[in-house]
């Protein structure tokens, strides 16, 4: 079994949770799109810059996912090397939540710009590798294995995305307002 691919479908999943959960309920990445520059003002304001990105999130995913094309997989990196970008400039202003996954209270750190990293390369190795539907055509059982390799990469990266992040951020000692 290919690992690239593997981590590559893990990605996908990612992305359609991570759009899905900014399409129903896009207020927490609109404001923190607002806190990096996005307009608050005109077409492009609210919460439809976030809906966007939760749109495009959705369709590269489920795309990853059922079409074997490397083009997808190129996107698809693209994409993370684009939110682990985003990630390092919400450091540096001192944004509060990266607005990943609709949570308030999950700091951006350098878990979320290793993990992107690390997605945007798999995806990238992935566009000359096996597409994933390969990889299950390929699998005894119509590929079962892989589609619980699949669901666990992706529920330990959504572990590493959030509950690491926030777990590292309370046990930073609280600085005393003297």
């Amino acid at each position: 079994m290919d690992t690239a691919t593997a981590l590559y479908a893990s990605a996908a999943v990612l992305l359609v949770l991570a759009g899905t959960i900014k399409v129903s309920r896009p207020a927490t990445a609109a404001d923190v799109m607002h806190e990096l520059g996005a307009p608050t003002h005109g077409p492009f304001s609210g919460t439809w810059p976030a809906v966007g990105l939760g749109a495009i999130e959705i369709v590269l995913g489920v795309a990853a996912l059922v079409l074997e094309m490397p083009a997808t997989a190129f996107a698809v990196s693209g994409l993370y090397v684009a939110f682990a970008l985003t990630v390092l400039r919400a450091m540096a202003v001192g944004v509060k939540s990266c607005g990943c996954f609709g949570r308030v209270e999950i700091p951006p750190s350098w878990f979320h710009v290793a993990g992107n990293a690390v997605l945007a390369a798999a995806a990238f190795a992935a566009g000359s590798a096996s597409s994933p539907l390969e990889v299950m055509d390929d699998q005894p059982a119509g590929g079962l294995g892989f589609v619980i390799l699949v669901g666990v990469l992706a529920g330990l990266a959504l572990v590493a995305f959030t509950a690491l992040p926030e777990a590292m951020a309370a046990r930073k000692p609280k600085r005393s307002a003297s």
